[in-house]
């Protein structure tokens, strides 16, 4: 839980329900009697008073500022994590407990993922596209984070020997669980934005289409396309607000926020193609070895002495950096893969862009009817979407490589 001194900062985040990993933590003991966070709030020697809150944890007044606020940034969540998740800050003592409830927060999500899926295919056999193409990027999203949290849960059940490598290595896993459950809210967030603003423009089309219905100007067939294109972007309005508040929900109890806080979720950096020339698959396998907690525990194995066992352990060994090494390159070519679709999105979307705005033109002019400009209309959306899409996967298979090289990763 977070203490802090003034209104201000007691309102800020009060994370007593936050327990160890990823990206649906709460603990399930009592508030303890003290705070168990991480970050320091007294001097603990002398050379060390006189110090602020932030100098004694190592940042900068304008760092510790950017922490201790209501906005969530995804350059935060390291610091975040460390500082103001409690399991973090306790050790081991909820790990159990934290497992548990993670598994009762994946089949929350899969529950959600599987009402996304029948509506998607109720929306496929009646037709109605932009519904369709919104339950299927939801379940997408939502398929994506249960699959991440999954993982955590199956490594984190690993036994461990070294008490304080697998402290690091599950502050790692709550990290890269709690960046994963961002980057689904950031994308939610951006689909949002996007059904917000269809909606806004198919109610203002409703309007024109009921005015030049009124003059003759309109069929009735064309006032009930634009009612039922403004009902439908509604109704996905409401199917992604459920979503984002179970993803934004669990998103802020992992960085220490109260469970009824609202803070503003930051929108994501731009993926920055220029990460890739420093990726270097085979170079960097030494650094997803030394972090990989699954080597570091074989290591750590009680094994005999005699040669055949050494020979035998050596080549298992062996096999888990090979089979690293087929990871880091299979990820390093969905990177690159994903940088063509999101290249490939990008000219899609200036295409796009175009044709909207010659159907603009068309269509005050009388040159088109309602119901092709709405087509018009759904297409440059669905570019839209399409760019979003690739975006946020450019940007997660990015940022999935760098988790690899930091242990979060299999060695299988």
């Amino acid at each position: 839980m977070r203490y802090r001194t003034d209104r201000k900062k007691e309102k800020r985040r009060q994370a007593a329900g936050v327990s160890l990993m990823l990206g649906i933590l709460m603990a399930v003991s009592p508030v303890p009697a003290q705070p168990a966070a991480a970050y320091v709030t007294a001097p603990q020697s002398p050379e060390d008073r006189g110090k602020s809150v932030a100098e004694l944890n190592g940042y900068s007044e304008e760092a510790w500022a950017g922490l201790m606020d209501n906005t969530l940034t995804y350059e935060e969540i390291p610091d975040l994590v460390r500082n103001f998740n409690p399991a973090i800050a306790s050790a081991w003592n909820s790990y159990d407990d934290s497992i548990r409830y993670m598994e009762t927060s994946i089949e929350e999500l899969h529950a959600r993922q599987r009402d996304m899926g029948q509506m998607k295919d109720i929306s496929k056999s009646s037709g109605a596209i932009a519904d369709y193409g919104n339950y299927t990027m939801q379940e997408m999203i939502l398929s994506g984070s249960t699959k991440n949290l999954r993982s955590s849960v199956d490594r984190m059940k690993r036994p461990a020997t070294a008490q304080n490598r697998p402290l690091r290595a599950a502050e790692r896993q709550v990290t890269a669980g709690v960046q994963q459950l961002m980057i689904a809210c950031a994308s939610l967030a951006s689909q949002r934005a996007i059904v917000a603003e269809s909606a806004g423009m198919y109610e203002k089309l409703l309007s024109d289409a009921n005015a030049r219905y009124s003059v003759g100007m309109a069929t009735a067939a064309d006032v009930q396309s634009a009612q039922t294109a403004y009902l439908q972007a509604r109704s996905q309005l409401s199917s992604i607000d459920a979503s984002a508040y179970l993803l934004k929900k669990n998103l802020i109890l992992l960085c220490g926020w109260s469970e009824n806080a609202d803070p503003e979720i930051a929108p994501l950096p731009a993926p920055d193609p220029a990460r890739i020339d420093a990726m270097d698959p085979d170079a960097d396998l030494t650094k997803a070895i030394a972090h990989s907690q699954d080597i570091i525990n074989f290591r750590n194995e009680q094994h005999s002495l005699s040669t055949y066992s050494k020979n035998v352990r050596h080549e298992s060994e062996e096999t888990m950096n090979q089979n690293l090494l087929v990871n880091l390159r299979d990820q390093y070519r969905t990177v690159l893969s994903a940088r063509e679709s999101w290249e490939a999105a990008k000219s899609g979307l200036q295409a796009a862009e175009m044709t909207k705005n010659a159907a603009d033109m068309q269509y005050q002019l009388g040159m088109l009817s309602t119901a092709q400009y709405l087509g018009a209309l759904t297409q440059y959306q669905s570019a839209r979407t399409t760019m979003l899409t690739a975006e946020s996967t450019f940007f997660q298979a990015m940022e999935t490589y760098d988790w690899m090289l930091n242990g979060v990763s299999s060695v299988e």
